[in-house]
């Protein structure tokens, strides 16, 4: 049996999508042939987004939506085709509304199965504790941690429903088979001024996804995290930069796209669970 699963016509469902992180992997993953739903606060901002990504192959493959799970082979009448929803995934409830279509998903389908899960909604707000409003602390935590908490139970409780639909020899099918990928941050292991509250909801995504791998993984549900370091993304706008670069071993901030290169590998490693993956130039070990 391979121990890699590919992309192609596997569904994935990417959170704070429009951002750079975000928006790098859904790129990658359609490029991979991959069905892509967007999620994210701001419409326009992921209506452009996915009319650029690579479109879906022009095939009738396509991943199992709730309706045909019984179904095989997978044919579906209609063309898929890449889509988006606004949603803010920090509000408790609305993940259910969206996801399961009594919100609009601006595509001719509803998400149907999800295969895998990229947590990559976040906000940064960089200054002391002392200095921190309550509801700035709140709004970090509930984006960046609770956020990913309520998506990845979505995750869990679409995938109990899917699995109760199939025949229960196949319980170890790669068909069966789901990945969560949660995005988290050096800051989260590397303690650095200013950044108390937010390298808190980030090093809270790093225990929820060891915890998560061993509660979802006898589902077949695996759970990962990239703790990426110092990526060149909006968030970084406001720093400079060369103090940076001085401090990471390979002396430069890390690109988007290659934080989408570890997604794929996660996505696609079978075996590939509680994997906690730095990409940070090396500079966790400094």
């Amino acid at each position: 049996m391979a121990a890699l699963l590919p992309l192609r016509a596997r569904h994935c469902l990417i959170t704070g999508a429009y951002g750079g992180i975000g928006a790098a992997i859904a790129t990658r993953f359609a490029a991979e042939g991959a069905l892509v739903t967007l999620l994210g606060r701001k419409e326009d901002k992921l209506r452009d987004l996915c009319a650029r990504l690579p479109p879906f192959p022009d095939s009738r493959l396509a991943p199992l939506s709730a309706a045909t799970a019984t179904s095989s082979p997978h044919v579906r009448e209609d063309k898929p085709a890449h889509s988006y929803a606004v949603m803010d995934v920090s509000a408790d409830g609305r993940d259910d509304a969206v996801l399961d279509g009594t919100c609009p998903i601006h595509s001719q389908q509803r998400t149907g199965q999800i295969d895998v899960l990229v947590n990559a909604a976040g906000i940064a707000q960089f200054q002391l504790l002392q200095n921190t409003s309550s509801q700035t602390a709140r709004e970090l935590v509930d984006t960046n941690l609770m956020g990913t908490i309520f998506m990845s139970r979505y995750m869990a409780q679409r995938m109990k429903r899917r699995r109760a639909d199939r025949d229960v020899l196949l319980t170890m099918s790669f068909h069966l088979q789901a990945c969560i990928i949660n995005i988290a941050s050096l800051l989260a292991e590397k303690g650095s001024p200013g950044t108390s509250v937010y390298a808190a909801s980030k090093a809270g995504i790093i225990g929820f996804t060891h915890a998560l791998s061993v509660e979802l993984g006898p589902q077949r549900i695996r759970a990962n995290a990239i703790v990426p370091g110092y990526i060149e993304t909006n968030m970084l706008a406001s720093m400079s930069r060369e103090p940076l670069e001085k401090r990471i071993p390979l002396g430069r901030l890390g690109r988007p796209d290659e934080v989408a290169d570890a997604a794929v590998f996660l996505a696609q490693n079978t075996y590939a669970n509680n994997c906690i993956l730095n990409l940070d130039g090396g500079l966790s070990a400094v």
